[in-house]
């Protein structure tokens, strides 16, 4: 204990361990250079500091004033300030930290640290020497965890919102798609047809081509048949000329041989004319045939042609798809709007709930009604967010749950007005309160909102109890107003119950954190004495819901009135999408008739080119072959252009037609026609249904191709990033195990000594590790919470709520409750029991005394300019009196004995 009249030096030696031991001069507040502790008049200052701990280890500094820089020993060495300061850090001390080294002019600021600073300080102190490293890895894997989880939700929401623009542009892919397989049928068929018009001429050339050599092959038959004996009869009959007699003699001889022969050969002569006859009534009755068909063909060639008719019965298909289109169109505005008249009657209800309510609010309190009336009347003079009356912004989301909401909210409260900012709600009373004259009620909201606090436990763990929720999630209310409810009623972490909590009620109320609950009828409130650590409840009924849940009392006429409107466009909304109906079905018969009147004029038109190519194919077909064969010449050139195929090169096979059968069997599960009629007639129809698709571009499938790419990238960049989080969430568990497991067994370890120390002095004290979400690290921090007075509550220790002296023995207990725990070889304070009554002065003493001479603490620095009379001392004491002055002995003069010799003497004649 270091004790001396205020101005001697006391604090000099405080000065004197914190610079020895390479400490910040921010530290003290007493000057920002070394040189400016320099005794006044003197050009250098020295510290040595000696610690005992196996070999000594000293520390020397020597200050000099004139560049304010240093010259360092440790051990007898010249050294480095860096390397003392390891030395230091090696001995576990720190000479920043408030729990350890607490100046004069630090004393105040021990009260201001927040919980926050207060939990980092204390780890620093007396935690196990990783414990401060792990809470600085959590926060960092925290912070990192954060990071990742807002890429993951940008991620995920960027991608969802890729896939509903793609959803919605598939239709359009699809239609594009649908059009394009058109297009390429269409194209293939006009492919297709001059190949089949050339296979057609080319088969016609070879049936030709055959006949020609079949008659060909008759025709040699027969002259070689007939050659043999023509040529005997010629040499006959020139034998027969020069010898006349001789051959009739001859004759007379062999005639009857001869003319048998010859017989013969008139026989097969005769049935060689006679098939030739027949071949000439075969010619004649082809000509006979050609006749009647060209007869046909010119009744039906003074037909019109019904090209024009097929075009516009075409064209008036289409004007049915897009008037079908706009049909759809317009039943889908209906329905809309018919959500949306919906959507209009409720609004129309809850308008009339929210005016019950005002009445309600008018006959209990009509200040605080006038005061919305003038609000309404008056809004844009506020700046912030500003809440009318709670019980007209709450909306609870059963009717069931009103009454725990109204009994655990006071009316006052119900009736007030919430706001934002303060200067808004200043401004507002300023004018209903002062100017107006009215009573009412208003709430400033916390500024930092305070709506989303978890509870203490989740609601999962209290099911086995027959909790159901938490009061919170009862009812729905702007951000303001839940931030106060939460801030200032808790119901963020108020259970609501069942009959079952009701049987149960003595296990529940055992539970810690619980200190309000609400069962079926009844609400319950647990207190635990600080002293002796018993439970004691109340109870009271829940009384019924009066303000936030409405009877069906309304005036039934008005609302039938509102509603007559809302009704009548609903029956016109149904009128108008029966009429689209009956027109849709309309279109549907009449595109059907269409189609069937588009199929008999096609068939019409193809009976046409039927009969030319019968007539042509009955015409002289040995006349018309160099004529074919051009025909076939022309009829490829022409094919091979369409389908853009070069001199020489070989039909592909997908314009042979089982190729074509298999390439489009699958997708139109239908095969292409191989004449040209039937060829025409699905061109026709694939080009109507190909007009149908309007306002279609490639571009729409490259943009929905580039986004499907996307959402490929970011389906693969969001797994790896949820794995990223997995794995960081898996460090954070681990590390937050190795470090909130022994944390809390310290905080306890405090608090059990910080509630003793406080007992003692018949006061109540409580340290507790204080958090609102368990997951957020860098928010946990130490709540000291005290009570001086037992007609007072608990109250948190700020810089503001408790006295100066209060604030005094609250830091010195809680330094005190520390002094068993720590790590590090000293504690220096300064002056604390400045403020303090002699009472409590004297019992912290006590406490000082006890605690610092325990032979398992460290040492322990106590500077006091006062002390009380007849104080309890211990041998363990070393006390230090500091004097100072111009009439003082040098220290070379100084007798103690003699100065306690004459003190006695003095006292004895007194």
């Amino acid at each position: 204990m270091i004790v001396g009249a205020n101005g001697t030096g006391k604090s000099s030696i405080v000065c004197a361990i914190c610079l020895g031991l390479a400490g910040k001069t921010a530290v003290l507040c007493r000057g920002d250079k070394v040189g400016l502790y320099v005794k006044r008049g003197c050009k250098k200052g020295f510290i040595e500091i000696e610690y005992k701990r196996g070999g000594n280890v000293v520390i020397n500094r020597e200050i000099h004033v004139e560049n304010n820089q240093s010259i360092w020993m440790l051990n007898g060495r010249h050294s480095s300030q860096k390397a003392v300061e390891e030395e230091v850090k090696s001995l576990h001390i720190q000479v920043s930290n408030l729990c350890q080294f607490l100046p004069q002019e630090k004393v105040g600021e021990f009260a201001k640290m927040s919980k926050i600073e207060l939990l980092e300080a204390t780890e620093k102190s007396v935690g196990p020497p990783a414990m401060y490293e792990y809470h600085c890895e959590l926060k960092n894997f925290r912070n990192k965890e954060r990071e990742l989880e807002s890429v993951v939700k940008e991620k995920a929401d960027f991608l969802q919102k890729a896939r509903q623009r793609n959803e919605r542009n598939k239709l359009d892919v699809n239609r594009y798609y649908e059009k394009k397989r058109h297009l390429d049928l269409i194209e293939l068929l006009e492919k297709k047809k001059p190949w089949v018009e050339y296979e057609t001429v080319r088969k016609r050339l070879e049936d030709v081509k055959k006949e020609r050599e079949e008659a060909k092959q008759q025709l040699s038959s027969l002259r070689q048949t007939q050659a043999p004996m023509l040529k005997k009869i010629q040499a006959i009959e020139n034998q027969l000329k020069p010898i006349d007699a001789q051959i009739k003699a001859k004759v007379r001889q062999l005639g009857q041989s001869y003319w048998v022969r010859i017989d013969d050969i008139k026989q097969t002569l005769t049935l060689k004319q006679m098939e030739e006859e027949d071949h000439r009534k075969r010619i004649s009755n082809t000509k006979r045939i050609i006749d009647d068909l060209k007869a046909e063909l010119a009744n039906v060639g003074d037909q019109p042609d019904v090209t024009p008719q097929i075009d516009a019965i075409n064209a008036e298909l289409r004007s049915i798809q897009v008037e079908r289109g706009k049909i759809d169109g317009e039943k889908a505005d209906l329905r809309r709007e018919g959500d949306n008249l919906t959507l209009e009657k409720k609004l129309i209800d809850m308008n009339n709930m929210m005016k019950v309510k005002e009445e309600k609010l008018r006959s209990r309190h009509r200040d605080t009604h006038s005061a919305l009336e003038w609000f309404r009347q008056n809004r844009e003079l506020f700046t912030g967010n500003v809440h009318e009356p709670m019980m007209l912004v709450i909306n609870v989301k059963n009717h069931g749950f009103a009454k725990y909401v109204e009994n655990h909210i006071p009316f006052n409260d119900l009736r007030a007005f919430v706001f934002q900012r303060k200067d808004d709600m200043e401004k507002f009373m300023e004018e209903v309160r002062d100017k107006l004259n009215l009573k009412v009620n208003s709430i400033a909201a916390p500024e930092e909102s305070c709506s989303r606090r978890a509870p203490s436990r989740h609601i999962e763990s209290l099911r086995r109890f027959g909790f159901f929720s938490y009061l919170r999630e009862m009812f729905d209310a702007p951000d303001e107003v839940m931030s106060y409810l939460c801030h200032q009623y808790r119901v963020h972490d108020v259970p609501v119950g069942n009959e079952q909590t009701k049987a149960m009620i003595k296990t529940v109320i055992e539970e810690p954190y619980i200190k309000i609950l609400y069962t079926a009828e009844e609400r319950y409130s647990v207190k635990r004495s600080l002293y002796s650590r018993n439970i004691s409840t109340s109870n009271s009924a829940v009384h019924p819901s009066q303000y936030l849940t409405i009877a069906v009392d309304v005036d039934q006429k008005r609302q039938l009135e509102q509603e007559r409107e809302v009704r009548r466009r609903q029956a016109e909304i149904d009128q108008q999408m029966k009429a689209l109906q009956q027109r849709t079905v309309q279109l549907d018969r009449r595109e059907n008739d269409l189609r069937k009147e588009k199929k008999h004029l096609s068939e019409l038109r193809g009976k046409k080119r039927q009969l030319e190519q019968k007539i042509s194919t009955k015409q002289d077909r040995w006349q018309l072959k160099n004529q074919l064969t051009e025909t076939c010449k022309s009829l490829i050139k022409r094919a091979r252009e369409i389908c853009k195929m070069g001199p020489g090169e070989a039909l592909s096979e997908e314009l042979q037609t089982v190729r074509i059968h298999e390439h489009f069997l699958l997708s139109l599960n239908r095969q292409l026609p191989d004449t040209l009629d039937e060829l025409d007639a699905m061109l026709n129809e694939e080009q109507s249904r190909a007009d149908c698709f309007t306002g279609l571009s490639e571009s729409v499938v490259e943009e929905y191709n580039r986004r499907e790419q996307e959402i490929k990238n970011l389906e693969k960049e969001l797994d790896d990033k949820s794995n990223a989080l997995n794995a960081y969430r898996q460090n954070i568990s681990e590390a937050k195990e190795r470090w909130l497991n022994p944390l809390k067994q310290l905080v306890d370890q405090i608090n059990e000594k910080f509630s003793d120390f406080f007992r003692s002095m018949q006061c109540a004290g409580e340290v507790d590790l204080h958090y609102e979400n368990e997951e957020e690290y860098d928010k946990y921090g130490i709540r000291i919470r005290v009570k001086f007075h037992s007609s007072t509550q608990m109250h948190e220790l700020t810089a503001h709520h408790q006295s100066g002296g209060e604030r005094s023995v609250s830091t010195m207990l809680y330094l005190m409750a520390l002094q068993e725990l720590n790590r590090c070889p000293f504690r220096v304070v300064d002056e604390i029991n400045q403020g303090m009554d002699p009472i409590n002065e004297r019992r912290v003493f006590d406490i000082v005394v006890r605690t610092a001479c325990k032979k398992t603490t460290s040492q322990y620095f106590f500077i006091t300019p006062k002390l009380l009379q007849n104080l309890q001392y211990a041998e363990e004491m070393t006390i230090l009196c500091v004097h100072n002055g111009a009439y003082m002995l040098p220290p070379n003069q100084w007798d103690e004995q003699a100065f306690i010799r004459q003190h006695l003497r003095r006292k004895a004649r007194a």
